[in-house]
């Protein structure tokens, strides 16, 4: 079997699709501090059964409810406003609006450029808002917590998947 060598043009797309996918994720790891703020709320002594019902409904919620119902701060409450659009249009339309173009090289730089920006702007956003959760009385999780918990090694990926019917296992 012959190796291929990927084009400038296939590096360049790649470079895009990680940057995106990396932002993304960046966004949904936001909206789990939202949770973590709503987590701080629960009533003392809520079953683990309660406390996850919860967790599962802020999941069903759009980010734009979750911040909503937050109680921030107005600056960060503007801040996770912006946030909100923003992955709003990450997740809707920036890739769709780029798509035609992204067979050149220099157009995918420059919109792996703007995903470095979206970042940036997001892990400013993070740092305060993790100073805000931290007044809160929530606290940062340390390697030893998480090994403590169980919870420092990824579960078997095999597992994640159990009981999903993908298109080949369709009957």
């Amino acid at each position: 079997m012959t190796e291929t060598v990927p084009s400038e043009q296939d590096e360049a797309r790649f470079l895009v699709m990680g940057a995106f996918g990396e932002t993304v994720m960046r966004f949904q790891l936001l909206e789990m501090t939202f949770w973590s703020i709503l987590a701080l709320r629960l009533k003392k002594g809520v079953t683990l059964d309660q406390g996850m019902a919860k967790v599962a409904s802020w999941d069903a919620q759009t980010m734009g409810r979750l911040v909503g119902v937050l109680d921030l701060p107005d600056e960060l409450k503007a801040e996770a406003d912006t946030a909100v659009d923003t992955r709003n249009y990450l997740v809707h339309r920036f890739m769709r609006d780029r798509a035609p173009y992204l067979h050149d090289v220099d157009f995918c730089h420059h919109v792996a450029d703007e995903l470095a920006k979206v970042l940036a702007r997001l892990d400013d956003f993070e740092e305060r808002l993790d100073a805000h959760t931290r007044g809160l009385g929530l606290e940062v999780l340390t390697d030893e917590d998480l090994e403590r918990m169980g919870l420092a090694e990824p579960p078997d990926p095999a597992v994640w998947f159990e009981g999903f019917e993908g298109p080949d296992d369709a009957s």
